[in-house]
This record gives structure tokens, C-alpha cells and sequence, in this order.
């Protein structure tokens, strides 16, 4: 009877983890041939902006933070704002405009298990201070679910921060 016991416990693990990987690749775009965290990123600048980043050999970093909201058992590692840190990824890329490829090859896999509903999805984009101290661009940002960033490229505008220009939350 201990046999059948733990074959049954066994299978059910098993019907567990087939389900919870088929509704992550049900979740997987196919344009993601990385993974199903990979997506793009399309920046365009102002032409001042654009002209100080050439000037100063600045460079740009997309900054993408992936994160959930957990299940009632995994309160304990949730961060200080009750979401399950899944990782972070900052992608240095030349300072102009155009389209910035982040793999997601640094989400945390393991903590997938903690999150329930959909994968959440934060993207920066600010200078890499290579030239001085401090970022000098404001740039819209995209904070919502990664579901909706792998369908299209985020479009994500830049300017110098002495512009004074007003920056979006894009959906």
C-alpha cells in the first residue's frame, strides 16, 4: 500500500508540473525565440538629446525589471512592496536611437513557482554615466505586464533632462 501511495503523490506532482509548463508556453510568443521573457525595446530621442549623447560618447542602459505577485505560501520572500523579485536585466547599448534587444535571460526561473496571475514587467531607460556622474536624459517608461511588451516593440522617447519635456507611463 505504500507503493500505491507514493505513486500517487508522484503522479500528481507530475500533473502539476505539466500543467504549470504548459501555461507557461502557452504564454511564450513565438517571436521570442530567446525565451518567453525576451522583447524589444524601441527608443528614439530628441534631437538634443541625441546630439549630447554623440558629443559626450554617452551610452544608454535599458534597465528591465521582472517581478509577480505571490501566491498566499510565498509571502515570506516577497520584497518590500509585496511582489516576488524575478530579476533584473540592464542592457548597455550605444547612445542613439533605435531598437534594444533584452533576452530576459536573467529572470529567476525558480521563482516563477511563487507568482500567481501574470509576470510583471518595469523598463527604464537612462544614461550609462560613462561621460559624468549623473543621467542626464527623462525617458518614458513601460510598467505593466510582459505579456503585453513581447506582442510589439515598447516605444519608449528620450530627452535631456534640462528639456524639461514630460515623460509618459507607457502601457
Amino acid at each position: 500500500m505504500r507503493q500505491h501511495t507514493s505513486f500517487t503523490c508522484l503522479r500528481g506532482s507530475w500533473i502539476f508540473l505539466l500543467a504549470f509548463g504548459a501555461i507557461l508556453l502557452s504564454s511564450c510568443p513565438m517571436a521570442a525565440a530567446e525565451n518567453c521573457f525576451a522583447f524589444s525595446v524601441q527608443i528614439t530621442l530628441s534631437k538634443r538629446a541625441a546630439a549630447k549623447l554623440v558629443d559626450t560618447s554617452e551610452r544608454l542602459i535599458v534597465s528591465a525589471s521582472y517581478s509577480g505577485n505571490p501566491i498566499p505560501t510565498a509571502a515570506k520572500p516577497a520584497d518590500e512592496i509585496g511582489q516576488i523579485d524575478l530579476g533584473i536585466e540592464d542592457v548597455e547599448t550605444p547612445g542613439k536611437a533605435g531598437t534594444v534587444r533584452v533576452t530576459g535571460t536573467k529572470v529567476n526561473q525558480d521563482h516563477l513557482l511563487w507568482i500567481k496571475g501574470p509576470i510583471l514587467l518595469n523598463v527604464n531607460v537612462y544614461s550609462a554615466r560613462r561621460s559624468g556622474p549623473d543621467n542626464i536624459l527623462a525617458c518614458d517608461f513601460f510598467d505593466g505586464k510582459l505579456q503585453d511588451a513581447v506582442h510589439k516593440p515598447i516605444s519608449l522617447h528620450c530627452s535631456l533632462i534640462v528639456e524639461n519635456a514630460a515623460t509618459k507611463h507607457v502601457f
